[in-house]
C-alpha cells in the first residue's frame, strides 16, 4: 500500500491537486486511503478537528422527488460524472494551509478542495448548480450531471 500511496501522491502533485509542505503550519491533519471501484486509491483528508471549526455553507440540494417531478415525459437520458469533482474547486492560500496532512513521504497540502471537508459537497453543489442553472433539461446532483429530453432533439439541444 505504501508504494501505491507514493505513486498517488506524486500523481496528485503533478496535476496540481497538492503540493509539498516544508514550512511550519498551524494545522496538520491525518489522511485516509480509500479504494475506488477501479481498484485505484483515493487519498482523502481526515480533518476531524478542522471540520469542527468550519462554518458550513448549507447549500440546499434538491431531493430525488423534486428532480423526478422535472422528468415528466422525458424519454432520452444521459449522465455525466465530474471526475474528482471537488478538485475543480481551487482553494485560496489560507484555506490550503489548513489542509496540510502528514504522510510517510512528508507533509502536503491540498491546492484543490479535498474529499473529507464537511462542507465540500455543498460548496461543489452550489458551483455546479450555478454553472448549469440556465440550461433546460440539466440537473446537477453533486458530481453527477443528468441531462434529459422528451426526444433526442430536445436532449441534444
Amino acid at each position: 500500500m505504501k508504494d501505491r500511496l507514493k505513486t498517488e501522491l506524486e500523481r496528485m502533485e503533478s496535476i496540481g491537486a497538492i503540493t509539498n509542505v516544508t514550512e511550519p503550519t498551524e494545522w496538520v491533519n491525518s489522511y485516509v486511503i480509500t479504494e475506488r471501484k477501479n481498484k485505484k486509491i483515493r487519498v482523502c483528508l481526515d480533518p476531524r478537528d478542522l471540520n469542527k471549526a468550519i462554518k458550513r455553507e448549507h447549500y440546499p440540494m434538491k431531493t430525488v422527488e423534486e428532480i423526478a417531478a422535472q422528468l415528466n415525459g422525458a424519454q432520452v437520458f444521459s449522465t455525466l460524472d465530474a471526475s474528482s469533482g471537488f478538485w475543480h474547486v481551487k482553494l485560496d492560500e489560507n484555506s490550503s494551509k489548513l489542509t496540510t496532512f502528514n504522510t510517510p513521504f512528508g507533509r502536503y497540502r491540498f491546492l484543490r478542495m479535498p474529499f473529507g471537508i464537511n462542507s465540500a459537497s455543498e460548496v461543489f453543489q452550489r458551483r455546479m448548480s450555478q454553472a448549469f442553472e440556465d440550461i433546460d433539461g440539466v440537473e446537477v446532483i453533486v458530481d453527477d450531471i443528468l441531462i434529459w429530453g422528451k426526444d433526442e432533439a430536445e436532449h441534444n439541444d
